[in-house]
């Protein structure tokens, strides 16, 4: 996907940290690791001419004591020198000057082994040994050492690089969803806020006509219903906290919804029937009052024009039923998501049902759903549980 100059910087400042971290944690490792193989390799070394030196002592006193000749074993080489007790060379190749007075040290990138277990034995009381191979190995482990590094590191870019973007993408859908919701906001005020000012541009030429008083009217509704959602979504945990709960009759409540929106659907021409049985609640007023709005809204955005809309409340349990466009199965899980929406084509900015959901929560009323693509939606919430009594007598319009 194609990041945005936002998303780069952030990706680019969690890289830099995160690369930061993981090169001192690969340089630290890295030199450890380094530190434990040289000082295995000088032990594996070391104990090696130990083992050499052994092997030298014991072929000279088996020599002396079975009167053998005296022979360095083949595998030794040239690596190693003989000294008696004055420290006179007996034998050997190694040319430099050894440090006599110490049991093995390392000089010149070589290991030397000083034995003394001969005792005499053929006139040997020195056995000194060398494997300079030493620096080659530990410069081959650090060699190592430092592509394992470098291969750790350019894995471990990768992988912050995959995790960069992965943790991006919920932050890319929420700002994709916040430019929508502004795109849409945007859209949903132009039809209000230009009717009102055409309407009010005839007014002002004396031109006033019944007609351009129910546009104001209707703008105004609009704007308003836009101005209640966006005011719920911004304080709804403070609501939640100071609402007090009061008798609400939901039949009169959706009455005054219905007629609220009337100017809207005699434009669409749209037949809105209902049947409404008294329901009393618990709640807060504005929360039932906007819920309901936001379902009727809903069904009026979604209907075509000519289409028909009923509300019914029957044993607490609201009803609103559409001849809309239905939605699709697989939008039906997330249809109350904010900003999700059944389509793209309708008018609305995707929280009407979200508030609508929200508000089912903090009273635990039940919300349900049933829509079929091209054939309408039925949306019910089920007050029962927090009703107070059960009219009978139904009023039909």
């Amino acid at each position: 996907m194609a990041l945005s100059s936002y998303e780069k910087r952030s990706l680019f400042r969690f890289m830099a940290i995160y690369l930061g971290a993981v090169l001192v944690v690969v340089l630290a490792f890295s030199a450890l690791f380094y530190k434990i193989d040289s000082e295995s390799i000088k032990e594996r070394i070391f104990s090696n001419l130990r083992m050499v030196a052994m092997k030298i002592s014991a072929s000279a006193v088996d020599a002396q004591m079975q009167g053998k000749k005296f022979e360095i074993p083949p595998s030794i080489g040239c690596d190693y020198l003989l000294l008696d007790k004055n420290r006179k060379v007996l034998q050997g190749c190694i040319h430099e000057s050894v440090d006599l007075n110490k049991e093995e040290y390392i000089k010149e990138g070589c290991a030397y082994y000083i034995d003394r277990s001969a005792r005499g034995h053929l006139g040997i009381d020195y056995i000194v040994v060398r494997d300079c191979s030493l620096e080659e190995k530990i410069t081959e482990s650090g060699r190592s050492v430092a592509l394992a590094a470098v291969a750790a590191f350019g894995f471990l870019v990768l992988v912050g690089w995959y995790l960069g973007r992965l943790f991006l993408r919920p932050m890319r859908e929420k700002i994709e969803s916040m430019d929508r919701f502004i795109h849409d906001s945007t859209h949903e005020l132009n039809t209000p806020v230009t009717t009102m000012l055409l309407a009010l541009e005839k007014i002002e030429k004396n031109e006033c006509k019944p007609s351009h008083l129910r546009a104001l009217q209707m703008s105004g509704r609009l704007i308003a219903r836009i101005y209640e959602d966006l005011t719920f979504l911004l304080v709804s945990e403070k609501q939640k906290e100071r609402s007090r709960p009061e008798s609400v009759d939901v039949a009169q409540k959706t009455r005054e919804s219905i007629e609220f929106f009337s100017i809207l659907t005699d434009q669409k021409r749209i037949e809105v029937t209902s049947s409404l049985q008294s329901c009393l609640i618990e709640a807060d007023p504005h929360h039932i009052e906007i819920m309901i709005k936001n379902l009727i809204d809903n069904a009026v955005k979604y209907t075509r024009p000519k289409g028909k809309i009923h509300v019914s409340l029957d044993s607490c349990r609201l009803t609103v039923k559409d001849s809309g466009v239905g939605i699709e199965k697989e939008k039906l899980k997330r249809i109350f998501e904010r900003f999700e929406r059944a389509n793209t084509t309708e008018g609305g900015l995707g929280i009407g049902l979200d508030i609508v959901a929200t508000i089912c929560g903090i009273y635990g009323f039940s919300l349900d759903v049933d829509s079929k693509e091209g054939e309408g939606s039925e949306f019910s919430v089920d007050f029962s549980s927090r009703s107070e009594r059960r009219g009978k007598g139904p009023e039909s319009s």
